[in-house]
């Protein structure tokens, strides 16, 4: 790579990450410091000018392992720092060096973030950087990494939700996913989903049994739904095993002391408010009519 300490370096670090989980304190160590041997070797910021394709093809390969053990360890600020390293590698130098095996995946997962953010808009600025570049349109847009994800996002753009959660219900095996990785950011988009079914519910009806509900939001059992429904304020009724939501008039903020009394009901009072202006034109045109009939 340049120097004896950055090789030294370098070969613990791929002979820890061919372990498959590895030790990843040792990883991130290893990382640590060949980022600062990287750095004085001036491969952080590359030239093609001015290091060969060797060094650059192993520099971008550090950073690529350090972008991968950073979604390892939830560490998703350190992913995207890695990101914006290897851009330069996977756009300026890209017609320098070899193909990586590993930008499929790693933009991949940078499309899945976006993705998994509702961050559309930079989700197909992206999508369209590819697609301007032919062999990276042909290598990186259509593999079957990437193209995984554009399926996603054109399921949830059309709303096909139980689409969804089938591409992603695996994330709880890692091995049915193109890349384990992926998991980290599936789990939060399937939340995501969860939480827009049960708003789209919420605006459809008043309340909803609780057997459909479970099989509406995708769980795997009934307590599943209760504690669900807690965290929206829905209102489980015992007896019928409905659940009515907050704009039920069974739900117990629309009820009143008096028991089963809806609070309009209990109070008089009328959510539509009457046109002051309009009361007052008839009743002066009754007044007229009084007078006349006098």
């Amino acid at each position: 790579m340049g120097n004896q300490e950055a090789t030294r370096l370098y070969g613990q670090l791929t002979s820890e990450w061919a372990n498959g989980a590895g030790d990843q304190a040792k990883i991130r160590s290893l990382l640590a410091q060949l980022k600062i041997e990287l750095s004085e070797l001036g491969l952080l910021f590359p030239d093609a000018k001015s290091h060969d394709a060797g060094a650059l093809t192993t520099a971008r390969e550090v950073l690529e392992i350090g972008a991968l053990s950073s979604i390892r360890t939830d560490d998703i600020p350190a992913f995207e720092r890695y990101l914006s390293l290897l851009s330069a590698y996977y756009s300026d130098l890209s017609s320098h060096l070899p193909r990586s095996r590993l930008e499929p995946s790693i933009l991949a997962l940078s499309l899945l973030r976006l993705l998994s953010r509702n961050r559309i808009a930079e989700f197909h600025t992206l999508v369209e950087t590819l697609a301007e570049d032919e062999g990276r349109k042909k290598d990186v847009l259509e593999s079957k990494e990437v193209g995984w994800v554009m399926q996603l996002e054109r399921c949830l753009m059309e709303g096909s939700y139980s689409r969804v959660w089938s591409l992603c219900s695996s994330s709880s095996h890692h091995s049915s996913l193109p890349v384990p990785e992926f998991a980290h950011f599936t789990s939060t988009l399937l939340s995501t989903v969860r939480s827009e079914i049960a708003a789209c519910d919420e605006r459809a009806y008043e309340s909803l049994p609780l057997r459909d509900a479970k099989t509406l939001l995708f769980f795997d059992n009934e307590a599943e739904v209760k504690e669900f429904a807690k965290q929206r304020n829905w209102h489980l009724d015992p007896s019928t095993s409905l659940l009515h939501f907050p704009s039920s008039p069974q739900h117990p903020s629309n009820r009143t002391a008096l028991g089963n009394v809806p609070a309009t009901l209990a109070t008089g009072a009328d959510s539509r408010e009457l046109d002051r202006s309009k009361v007052v034109e008839a009743t002066l045109r009754y007044t007229k009519e009084l007078e006349t009939i006098v």
